[in-house]
């Protein structure tokens, strides 16, 4: 946003200089991005007036002058420009004089003829586009007074960068209150003064909003009889401080009402609007508009546009239309001051690829309340520059009005916040200063109401940033506070999410981190029956859903891995799944491990073998026991994800907290993986915490001899020898271990029939077990085993 500081003083008064001022937007939050100071290239350009008027010598095209620059003899100068005459005053670059594009000016010889200067047009000056002649000021001019001062070129623009969530500040009055509150100075509105004839607006114009969502309110007034023409050099000026090209009086008013009030505008010719009725609607699709920018657009979207009975002739809030656009022929116009939901102009812009500076302030939200004030001012610079006669009364469609929010203020909060304790005079000023109302709500606290054009307010930590920075940062202390510093305890999920990542990595396994994203076919890979949580914005169709389980991930970085010619695949996670609830979700806890293909090679490992049921099943039981669970039960699972044969839950009493084993040839498939089999662990870590044995108690060494046992045992083939194990553990307290070290099934046994060897290993913590104590233990081993089981020692 540029900002002219020679406009800026129209509404407040600055004394401070350049450097200060700058200083001061910084700290208010309004960041000078570049300050440029015009005139600044035009140092040694002076006035002049033509006192002689001679033919060059040696050409017929170039003249031979002398003019007066305010010196006691005039200086000599060869022109080449069409448009001089003895007598005129000009616009004289002296010696030294270093004009814009780094031209300098020399003693230079033109056709044997001495030069001491030049005599400028407006493109050597950098101040237009016309080259075809030198700039012939007024008779009044005084001669010698350098020419940017004459001309109001020792302006000084500021470019300011101003944050998406303050608008107010696209303007010079935005920005002039602002300084004044933190200068503690009044801001100095303009006064919009016009009179209106006794003709009603209604009898020339009519307004019809279609679309209420998109449109909340629209003015319109109609001024006639004007005179379309040449800016004043006043108003020319402002708008080239903006950066702009002047048009003609009346485009270049509503640019600077825009600039002013920060409130987008549009004139159009009322004799080309059919019957002077105005509509608000949503365009239909295949309606064509060419814009001012000579564009013909197609619209399909539903764009909001502005219509008369017959056409578009504008696309709202962005850009106007050719077809009513204000002309040296124009006669009356019709006013348009509306504000259009930000949302819709954003998207339409980007859409159709045109930003302007109309877009580009109605997309970040305008002040609604503030419509008839500017509305009001455009209308007093038609009359008076433009001679135009205003209509009796404005055509004001208001659909909905916005409430005003109140904001509660504890002044013992804001100081605490603060770090300081301000007076209640100062925060009371300091709001005041910002237009702030104020009412009493305590005697400790205030109730704020921000102004409807400071829509980014809607808090009290809002209130507290606009009192500190006009109270300034820069007077609050640089205090270290005093504080009880102690070490809080860590939330439990927390830490047992650390924990479970230290036990991963401790067993050999790498981690992994995957997204919470992922594809919906998910659902139907892994037969998830259960709702999950769409995203509504998803980035990508691989990021459709939140993920219920780990084990797609898994199983994702393991096809990549194998795809890229990793064989020894040992990974885990330790993240959130979720699930539908009420409010926003269900996140659980898990810890997933995955497993492929085989160890590396090694010179002692020559010929690893494959990763198996056993393997996993091995990691899931060191993860168990560093975890603290020691108490659980394996079981076959249906799960259909799962080898049926190859795979078991985990249960503790009841409740499932786990599943492992080969994931099923189906799911491999859909997930496009090859040559090795995978192996899948899935645990609820947060199911797993309720049974964790969370204190660590020292047991001392046994210094007594453990005796180990082997038995082979034939059972029929469908004995669960896990259940046949937990059984074992149960007999005797002297049982410490029992370990199961091979499963036989062929034509050495009957058929239906497995042989199952295990190996029981016994002790007693208080003494040297006898022959016995460890007979009488076998014995009850091999009935238990003969009485539930129905197995036998093998022959």
């Amino acid at each position: 946003m540029l900002i002219s500081l020679d406009w800026l003083k129209q509404y407040v008064d600055i004394k401070e200089n350049i450097k200060e001022l700058d200083n001061a937007l910084t700290m208010i939050g309004q960041e000078v991005e570049a300050i440029d100071i015009q005139g600044k290239d035009l140092e040694r350009v002076v006035i002049g007036e033509i006192v002689e008027y001679d033919r060059h010598p040696n050409s017929d095209r170039l003249t031979l002058l002398k003019v007066n620059v305010g010196e006691a003899e005039p200086i000599q100068i060869v022109c080449g420009a069409p448009n001089h005459k003895l007598g005129d005053k000009v616009v004289v670059a002296r010696i030294g004089a270093v004009l814009p594009g780094n031209f300098k000016i020399k003693k230079s010889k033109i056709r044997d003829v001495e030069s001491f200067g030049m005599l400028c047009s407006e493109v050597e000056l950098g101040l237009g586009e016309n080259g075809d002649g030198i700039i012939i000021l007024p008779q009044d001019a005084p001669v010698g007074e350098e020419y940017r001062k004459y001309a109001g070129l020792d302006d000084v623009i500021f470019e300011l960068e101003i944050t998406p969530n303050r608008p107010d500040c696209l303007s010079h009055i935005g920005i002039a209150r602002e300084i004044a509150a933190y200068y503690g100075r009044k801001v100095k509105y303009p006064v919009a003064n016009f009179t209106e004839t006794i003709e009603s607006t209604t009898k020339f114009a009519k307004v019809n909003i279609e679309d209420k969502e998109r449109c909340k309110r629209y003015m319109g007034r109609v001024i006639t009889n004007v005179k379309v023409g040449e800016s004043p050099e006043w108003l020319k000026k402002r708008i080239r401080a903006m950066g702009m090209h002047p048009i003609n009086n009346i485009v270049d008013i509503t640019n600077f009402v825009m600039f002013e009030y920060n409130q987008p505008m549009h004139a159009f010719d009322l004799d080309k609007v059919k019957n002077g009725s105005v509509v608000v609607r949503a365009a239909k699709p295949g309606e064509k508009i060419i814009t001012l920018d000579g564009v013909e657009r197609e619209l399909n979207n539903e764009e909001l546009v502005i219509a008369d009975e017959e056409r578009p002739i504008a696309i709202a809030g962005i850009i106007g239309g050719v077809e009513s656009e204000i002309t040296a022929e124009t006669k009356n116009i019709f006013l348009e001051v509306a504000y259009f939901e930000p949302s819709n102009i954003r998207k339409t812009a980007r859409r159709l690829g045109i930003i302007t500076e109309s877009s580009y302030r109605n997309e970040r939200g305008m002040d609604i309340e503030g419509i008839e004030e500017a509305s009001e001012r455009a209308v007093a610079l038609i009359a008076e520059i433009a001679g135009g006669e205003v209509l009796d009364g404005a055509i004001d469609r208001y659909i909905e009005k916005p409430k005003k929010c109140e904001i509660p203020l504890s002044f013992e909060k804001l100081n605490k916040f603060v770090g300081k304790e301000l007076p209640e005079d100062v925060v009371g000023k300091i709001l005041s200063n910002l237009g702030f109302g104020i009412k009493t709500l305590s005697q400790d606290t205030l109730v704020v109401i921000p102004p409807v054009y400071r829509g980014d307010l809607t808090r009290t930590a809002d209130i507290y940033e606009e009192i500190i920075r006009m109270y300034g940062f820069d007077n609050i202390e640089a205090i270290m506070p005093v504080e009880d510093i102690r070490a809080g305890l860590r939330e439990a999920s927390v830490e047992l999410a650390d924990d479970a990542r230290k036990i991963i990595r401790e067993v050999g396994l790498q981690e992994v981190v995957n997204y919470s994203f992922i594809p919906s076919n998910v659902v139907d890979i892994l037969n998830i029956k259960d709702p999950v949580i769409p995203i509504s914005n998803p980035l990508s169709e691989d990021m459709a859903i939140l993920r219920p389980t780990l084990i797609w991930s898994l199983l994702a970085n393991i096809r990549d891995n194998i795809n890229r010619n990793q064989f020894d695949l040992r990974l885990a996670e330790v993240s959130r799944v979720f699930t539908p609830a009420d409010e926003l979700a269900n996140e659980e806890l898990r810890i997933c491990i995955g497993l492929a293909g085989r160890p590396e090679r090694t010179l002692w490992n020559p010929k690893p073998e494959s990763y198996d049921f056993y393997t996993i099943k091995g990691y899931v039981e060191k993860v168990m026991e560093y975890l603290g669970v020691t108490k659980y039960r394996l079981s076959r699972t249906e799960n259909p994800n799962f080898h049926p044969g190859r795979s078991a839950e985990i249960s503790i009493g009841n409740e499932v907290v786990g599943v492992f084993g080969e994931i099923h040839p189906d799911v491999q498939e859909k997930m496009d993986i090859k040559r090795e089999r995978v192996y899948i662990a899935e645990l609820d870590l947060a199911k797993l915490d309720k049974y964790r044995k969370k204190t660590i108690k020292y047991e001392r060494i046994v210094k007594y001899p453990e005796v180990t046992r082997d038995l082979a045992i034939v059972l029929d083939r469908d004995v669960l020898v896990g259940d046949m194990v937990e059984s074992i553990k149960k007999i005797s307290s002297l049982i410490e271990k029992v370990d199961i070290f091979d499963v036989y099934e062929g034509d050495k046994i009957d058929s239906g029939k497995k042989s199952v060897a295990i190996s029981i290993v016994l002790r007693d913590k208080e003494k040297t077990l006898d022959e016995k104590q460890i007979n009488d233990v076998v014995e009850k081993v091999l009935n238990m085993i003969a009485k539930e089981y129905k197995g036998e020692i093998r022959k």
